[in-house]
């Protein structure tokens, strides 16, 4: 049995402020996960922030899925081509980890291993660790060898920027 895969992609919603920043979601994405609503509340921020946020679908197997390339095509002859990050802002991919431990030491581990399999730019939940423990341990994972680009935290209906590298 060949699993069909659904090609009717489209944006069905779209969250516009007056300082043109907006938000676009698409239509296949599950609204019903608590995970939605914390990334709808970031690309929100960064909307208000004159930021266009594109909110994009996971996709089962996406190398067979021909929705995949419409949508996720420019990270062809990337490290993250076949993944799904969560959001494009102004055309840069960013995913968004949450966590789901006590200890905050694992979550920030788990939620930097995550993310940094689907994009060079992540957003995660505060889980409550000092900015020096976190850039630490950030400095750390790249002298091991593993790009970052930036690194955000979302608190309290906002997103604080951790760390920005160069290159």
């Amino acid at each position: 049995m060949t699993k069909k895969h659904n090609t009717n992609f489209s944006i069905d919603e779209s969250i516009c402020f007056g300082n043109k920043g907006k938000v676009l979601i698409y239509n296949t994405i599950d609204r019903s996960t608590g995970d939605f609503h914390r990334i709808l509340d970031c690309a929100i921020w960064f909307a208000k922030c004159g930021k266009t946020v594109v909110m994009t679908p996971k996709l089962d197997v996406p190398y067979k899925n021909p929705a995949y390339d419409m949508i996720y095509g420019s990270l062809k002859g990337t490290a993250y081509y076949g993944k799904c990050p969560d959001l494009i802002i102004d055309g840069v991919w960013y995913e968004h980890e949450g966590f789901k431990h006590l200890n905050p030491k694992t979550n920030f581990s788990n939620m930097c291993k995550r993310g940094f399999k689907q994009s060079d730019c992540i957003i995660i939940e505060n889980c409550g660790l000092t900015d020096g423990y976190m850039l630490r341990s950030l400095e750390g994972q790249m002298k091991s060898g593993i790009k970052i680009s930036e690194v955000w935290i979302h608190a309290n209906n906002a997103c604080r920027l951790l760390i920005k590298t160069e290159g």
